[in-house]
C-alpha cells in the first residue's frame, strides 16, 4: 500500500526476490496514481525470474501532483516454486517524487515470505528501511509515504 500526506506525481522502484523459492508472474497496475480520474503512464517493468529481480516498475501521473488517498501502487502474482523456505521480497531503489521532479522522503517495509513446509520464528532482522531526502527545491521534509510489501501480494499454488 502507498499513502501521502503531501502531493506526488510518481513512483519508480526494483523488486529483489530470491529466484530458487519464488517467481513473478505478472504486475499489474494498482489504483493509487488512478484516484480522483487522474491519467497516468504506469510500466509493469522487467521480470527477470533466472536472477530474481523486476526492474523500472513506475507510475506517473500526466498532469497536476496531488494527495492522494492509501491504495495500492501495483499488486505482483507470484508463483511458489518446489523448495521450502523464506523468501525475501526487498523493495529497492524507491523513488517518489512530485510534479517539480522532488524527491519525497519514503519509509519502505520489505516482505519476507514463508514458501512450503518451513517453520516460523521471531524474525532476527528488522526488515524495515528509512531514506529521508530533503527536497532540494521546496526544503520540503514532511512527507509521509508508506509502501508496504509492495501493495499486494498473491500467491498462486504450487504447480
Amino acid at each position: 500500500m502507498m499513502e501521502s500526506d503531501v502531493n506526488v506525481s510518481g513512483a519508480e522502484m526494483q523488486l529483489t526476490y530470491d529466484p530458487s523459492l519464488i517467481e513473478v508472474v505478472s504486475i499489474a497496475e494498482g489504483n493509487f496514481f488512478k484516484q480522483k480520474g487522474a491519467k497516468i503512464m504506469f510500466s509493469k517493468g522487467t521480470i527477470d525470474n533466472e536472477l530474481g529481480t523486476v526492474t523500472n516498475i513506475y507510475s506517473v501521473i500526466m498532469g497536476d501532483d496531488m494527495i492522494l488517498d492509501r491504495e495500492a501502487f501495483a499488486t505482483v502474482t507470484l508463483q511458489a516454486k518446489n523448495n521450502s523456505g523464506l523468501a525475501n521480497l526487498e523493495m529497492k531503489n524507491v523513488v517518489i517524487t512530485n510534479s517539480e521532479g522532488d524527491k519525497l522522503p519514503v519509509t519502505v517495509t520489505n516482505a519476507e515470505i514463508a514458501v512450503g513446509d518451513v517453520e516460523l520464528t521471531t524474525p532476527k532482522t528488522d526488515m524495515e528501511t528509512t531514506a529521508e531526502e530533503k527536497s532540494p527545491k521546496t526544503g520540503q521534509n514532511s512527507a509521509l509515504i508508506a509502501i508496504m510489501a509492495m501493495c499486494c501480494l498473491y500467491f498462486i499454488k504450487r504447480r
